[in-house]
């Protein structure tokens, strides 16, 4: 186990990763690039050309990492950006909500210089899991194709 990093774990129908990080913002950070790799496999085909910051506000940790997930998906589709940076600046909780903060760098996707990989058509609650240790957070996602 490769800590930050991620591996693909066998699904029957979707795609499932568990991700690892010392500490709770590496571990988002780690399933944000399995899903950016997900969607094409060669990560380091994607320059940095564009560069946005990502606020995410949620009830929990499950909430604000389905969220923050989907937003990528969003951007995907919306903006047609892909992402080959991702740091995850601070997760907080303030008062009753946790609040992320993220920078992202990355280019619009091109299919004659970009792999591509597998559409994710959504983000999961199903097997979605974030394990805090006190040396290690270790989250369990699934993506549905």
């Amino acid at each position: 186990m490769k800590i930050p990093g991620f591996k693909y774990v066998d699904h029957t129908a979707d795609v499932q990763v568990r991700c690892y990080g010392l500490s709770l913002e590496q571990a988002f950070e780690q399933t944000a690039y399995s899903l950016m790799e997900t969607i094409s496999p060669n990560l380091e085909k994607i320059q940095i050309i564009e560069k946005k910051e990502i606020t995410i506000k949620a009830e929990d940790k499950q909430a604000l990492l389905f969220d923050f997930l989907s937003e990528f998906l969003y951007i995907f589709d919306v903006e047609g950006l892909i992402f080959s940076q991702i740091i995850v600046e601070k997760i907080k909780k303030i008062g009753n909500e946790y609040t992320l903060i993220a920078n992202v760098s990355g280019e619009k996707f091109n299919n004659l210089r970009h792999e591509i990989g597998i559409e994710v058509k959504a983000i999961t609650y199903s097997y979605m899991n974030i394990e805090e240790k006190s040396d290690k957070t270790i989250i369990d996602v699934v993506f549905d194709i």
